[in-house]
């Protein structure tokens, strides 16, 4: 007698289309999401980084002195 034929194997069980397909959208939307969120990531560093290379500077301008005086 073969005892192997009656138990059924997991990888003998038919798959669901539908399940199959439902978990590779699963993972393909956490993919893109993974991506998406290093991508806006990378953005915000960059905006960070051009803020400080432009940021005005802190200190008043010092004029030399040497304008003209409209004052009266």
């Amino acid at each position: 007698m073969n005892a192997h034929n009656d138990v059924k194997k997991p990888f003998d069980q038919t798959l669901d289309p539908r399940l199959v397909l439902a978990a590779a959208q699963r993972r393909f939307a956490a993919r893109i999401d993974f991506l998406v969120a290093r991508w806006l990531e990378r953005c915000a560093e960059n905006a960070e980084a051009g803020q400080r290379l432009f940021k005005p500077d802190q200190k008043p301008h010092v004029s030399s002195g040497m304008g003209v005086s409209l004052g009266a």
